[in-house]
């Protein structure tokens, strides 16, 4: 709360609580007005129209000096004829004085002219003709002191000082100057936490980089852990190393994964395409089983029932089936087990027992 006696937001200058804001000091007036007890300052005036006199009252003291309003619009009236005739007389130029000086005499020709201020050359010649004719002929000799000082001289006049835009330049220069030379320590600080090439000792490209480039990365030779833990001598950069356990490991898991193909074609008498590998079948029936229909695991474990595998359909192995494109289907693991070598997606349902 501001006000204390209405309770509006209205401060004093000091930015403290007031006693009473101007609403109510404009309704407390308005109630003595009404019971007759706030007395009114009255002056008596003369129109400055018509020369009536009138009273004015209030707030109009010392301000309003005319009787009525078409009084108020005839002096308006009035008052912008006299200012447009005295305009046009010419009464209210800035440079009365000027116009009582003698016209100058042009040194060419001899002729008085008019006065022009910023004419040419301190208005010596009454027109650019007589001008250059005066400088053509020699009488008028080329003053350069004024493109000098403009140039050169902006630091004072007639001083050797370069001009602002030259001083402004130079410290430019400077400053970038001393950005550099803070930057340097930084420069070198980072050019001395940069990695090195493990092959040719280069300078990496990327700060996390161990190679320079491909070709280095491709000759290096060196020690990598195997994922059992196990150290890997002369292995290269590019995919991970395996030791010879993890490598037999992986041979045994993809024959129990996907069969020994050739051998089983020569068995039974198939054909057997080396160039069919399970990945490019499962790529092309887009990791979906042709029995169920649903979409099969990229990871093959035992353990899940939805893993990729390879189904010989509709000839299977052991019936002389082949071992090529038009004979391989992807198929879900509980699919692939529970139909075996039946013929045409025909499944081996469990007995109740």
């Amino acid at each position: 709360m501001a006000c204390r006696k209405c309770g509006s937001d209205w401060k004093t200058a000091t930015g403290r609580d007031c006693q009473r804001c101007p609403h109510c000091d404009k309704v407390q007036r308005h109630v003595a007005r009404k019971a007759g007890r706030w007395v009114e300052v009255v002056e008596n005036a003369t129109c400055k129209n018509c020369g009536k006199g009138f009273t004015n009252v209030g707030a109009n003291v010392g301000k309003k000096t005319c009787c009525s309003k078409e009084c108020s619009d005839a002096c308006q009236k009035a008052w912008r004829v006299a200012y447009a005739a005295d305009y046009k007389a010419g009464r209210r130029r800035c440079t009365q004085a000027s116009r009582r000086l003698p016209r100058p005499t042009c040194k060419r020709c001899g002729q008085s002219f008019r006065r022009k201020y910023g004419g040419n050359d301190a208005n010596l010649y009454c027109s650019k003709r007589c001008f250059y004719d005066a400088r053509n002929a020699g009488d008028h000799k080329w003053d350069r002191t004024n493109q000098l000082k403009a140039t050169w001289h902006k630091m004072g006049p007639y001083s050797s000082a370069p001009s602002v835009m030259a001083l402004r330049q130079i410290a430019k220069g400077w400053s970038q100057i001393f950005k550099c030379q803070n930057l340097l320590p930084k420069m070198m600080a980072l050019a001395a936490s940069q990695r090195r090439c493990e092959v040719c000792s280069n300078p990496c490209n990327r700060r996390n980089s161990r190679f320079c480039s491909y070709a280095c990365k491709g000759k290096w030779r060196g020690d990598r852990e195997c994922n059992c833990g196990q150290i890997v001598p002369n292995a290269t950069a590019f995919s991970k190393p395996y030791c010879d356990a993890c490598k037999r490991e992986s041979r045994r898991r993809h024959r129990r994964m996907y069969g020994d193909y050739r051998k089983r074609c020569r068995t039974y008498g198939g054909h057997f395409n080396a160039a069919v590998h399970p990945k490019a079948v499962f790529v092309r029936d887009k990791w979906r089983c042709h029995i169920c229909g649903t979409k099969t695991s990229k990871v093959f474990s035992l353990d899940d029932p939805l893993s990729a595998t390879v189904d010989h359909h509709p000839v299977p192995l052991s019936k002389g089936g082949d071992h090529d494109w038009h004979n391989v289907r992807c198929a879900c693991f509980k699919c692939n087990t529970l139909k075996g070598n039946k013929w045409d997606r025909q499944r081996r349902l469990a007995l109740p027992g």
